[in-house]
C-alpha cells in the first residue's frame, strides 16, 4: 500500500516538475518575443 502512495507523490512531483518547466520555458520565450519587438521597434524608431 505504501509503494502505491510513493509512486503517486513520485507521479505528482513529476508532474508538478514539467509544469514548473513548462511555465519557465514559456516565460522565457515570450521575454524573448518582447526583447525581440523592442529591438525591432527600436529600429524601426532609428530607420525614422
Amino acid at each position: 500500500h505504501g509503494m502505491v502512495w510513493y509512486g503517486m507523490v513520485w507521479y505528482g512531483m513529476v508532474w508538478y516538475g514539467m509544469v514548473w518547466y513548462g511555465m519557465v520555458w514559456y516565460g522565457m520565450v515570450w521575454y524573448g518575443m518582447v526583447w525581440y519587438g523592442m529591438v525591432w521597434y527600436g529600429m524601426v524608431w532609428y530607420g525614422m
